[in-house]
This record gives C-alpha cells, structure tokens and sequence, in this order.
C-alpha cells in the first residue's frame, strides 16, 4: 500500500514538472484545430498529420486579414517518383510529391488553391534506413508546403498597394 502512494506521488510531481516547463502530449490541445486563430480540420493519412502541424504552426499567429474562427480544409495526394534505379532494377533515389488542394473559409468570401512541393529522398539498402528517409522527406515536404500555402495565401488577402 505504501509503494502504491509513494508511486502516485511521484508520478504527479513528474507530471507537475513536466507541464511547469511547457511539456504536452502528442496529441494535446495544442494540435487541435481549434488551437490557432485559423482552425485546420483533419487531414488523412501519414503527410496529412505532418502537413497540419506544419500549418498549425505557420498559422499560430494568424494570417492578415482572415477573421477569428476562419476554418480551412485540405485534401492532400502523396506520390512517390522513383528517379534513380540500381543495376539491378532496384530503386535508390526517388521523390516525394505532395499536392493540396485547399480552402480557406473567410465568413463573407472564401480563398482556394492548390499548391505542390517535393523534396528527393536517398533510398538505402537497409529497410530501416529507408523508413527513416521516408518520414523525414515527408516531413520535409509537408514544411514546405505548408509555407508555400500560407505565403500564397498572404499574398491573395493582403490589401490591394
């Protein structure tokens, strides 16, 4: 019984510490949609979560222009290019593709548009490697994307010079 309590102590100092110095869960609040001025809905599959943290971030702040409670939707397609093949036929270099089509609901006007980035990824022997190359390419390219949505965005709702 005393283990027991001494355990529970000890797991809600550890959890006090933890949230003192601004630790959160994977999936927090911090990553709902409803974290930002902009709230961003689900987007399926593995770059789709990439690709709304990314956005998540890039829109922590707002965008100019866009209203409180402004929502956007994306659909996203990954498409992996094999670009570089072994003798064998085996593949050791290929591109990650990711294209959104999205849309920005403004309250009174709406904003839409597709846009496209892909990063070349090195693809190893070992298959463990490879995984690791994946999801970094993938993150990579959801970053970049996720930039050049928010930067086309700014552009379409900054006001007219």
């Amino acid at each position: 019984m005393m283990k027991n309590a001494a355990f529970s102590l000890a797991l809600c100092l550890s959890t006090l510490g933890l949230s003192a110095c601004g630790f959160q869960p994977v999936y927090s609040p911090a990553l709902s949609s409803e974290a930002g001025p902009i709230q961003i809905g689900q987007i399926d599959g593995r770059a789709g979560h990439e690709l709304r943290k990314a956005l998540l971030a890039e829109t922590a702040a707002g965008l100019p222009g866009a209203p409180a409670g402004a929502t956007m939707v994306v659909s996203l397609k990954e498409t992996v290019i094999n670009t570089g093949f072994r003798s064998d036929g085996s593949t050791f270099r290929a591109t990650l593709r990711l294209t959104a089509d999205y849309v920005v609901d403004l309250g009174d006007d709406a904003k839409s548009g597709r846009e496209m980035a892909q990063v070349s990824v090195n693809l190893p022997d070992p298959v463990l490697e490879d995984i690791t190359n994946q999801t970094e390419a993938r993150q990579q390219a959801a970053k970049l994307l996720a930039r050049k949505i928010v930067d086309t965005l700014i552009l379409e709702m900054s006001p007219e010079t």
